[in-house]
């Protein structure tokens, strides 16, 4: 990636954006993983009730619209519009979208 963005720019500030958006992802996947983790205790404390198609005690991400409960069709939504509208803004340099 270094050697593509260096066509414009120098090598310091390529390598200082590319950082940058790492960081931004990271800190989207904590995020969403905190999210995740919040919905399994909702399952565990039997607030939520998990699906018996569920194959794991997780929330399943690839259901998309059809997540059994509102909370989990919010997670979906973090997860595929969210968090991706962070990656494209992040490495688009477009810090509105990003955020």
């Amino acid at each position: 990636m270094i050697s593509i963005c260096g066509g414009c720019h120098s090598e310091s500030f390529a390598r200082a954006e590319l950082e940058k958006g790492d960081e931004m992802i990271r800190e989207a996947d904590h995020l969403l993983a905190e999210a995740i983790r919040m919905v399994v205790a909702l399952h565990e404390d039997g607030i939520l009730e998990q699906p018996d198609y569920y194959s794991f005690p997780y929330p399943d991400l690839l259901t998309f619209h059809d997540a059994p409960t509102a909370i989990e069709q919010k997670l979906f939504v973090m997860h595929l519009e969210h968090r991706m509208r962070a990656f494209q803004g992040v490495f688009h340099a477009n810090p509105d979208y990003a955020l």
